[in-house]
């Protein structure tokens, strides 16, 4: 007894048609969309690029102090971990109080905003966060 479910034969498909399809759908779409004119990035954008990739390789630092904390919680690695996200921090400070003038900052602007929402898993870290951002 089958229960009405109709069991079908396996489709086969000429994959090269197939693909062929997709490219002249997408060369269609491409002459069919808008043209986006991307401006180099400003003098004060430029700065916060330069203060992203700090940024990011102190979050990476910060990463690998955590792991090294994960595989063996003791003083010494408690205290890296201390100093990484305390360097992390300052970076990601010094980005917060920058001004973003076009898209490339403000891409910047939110990884240190990604940072801040999940890049701290201690709850001393959110007490200064909050003492950070009392001010504003």
């Amino acid at each position: 007894m089958t229960y009405g479910l109709l069991v079908r034969e396996p489709r086969y498909f000429d994959l090269g048609v197939l693909f062929g399809r997709i490219e002249r759908f997408e060369a269609h779409c491409r002459r069919r969309a808008p043209q986006v004119h991307s401006e180099p990035p400003r003098a004060l954008d430029m700065a916060l690029l330069r203060e992203g990739g700090e940024f990011e390789r102190a979050w990476a630092e910060e990463i690998a102090a955590l792991i090294a904390q994960k595989r063996n919680d003791n003083a010494k690695t408690r205290m890296a971990t201390r100093r990484a996200r305390a360097a992390t921090n300052r970076v990601a400070l010094r980005i917060e109080t920058a001004r973003a003038t076009g898209l490339a900052g403000l891409k910047v602007k939110a990884r240190v905003m990604l940072w801040r929402r999940n890049g701290e898993p201690f709850a001393m870290a959110d007490e200064g966060w909050q003492a950070s951002h009392a001010a504003n």
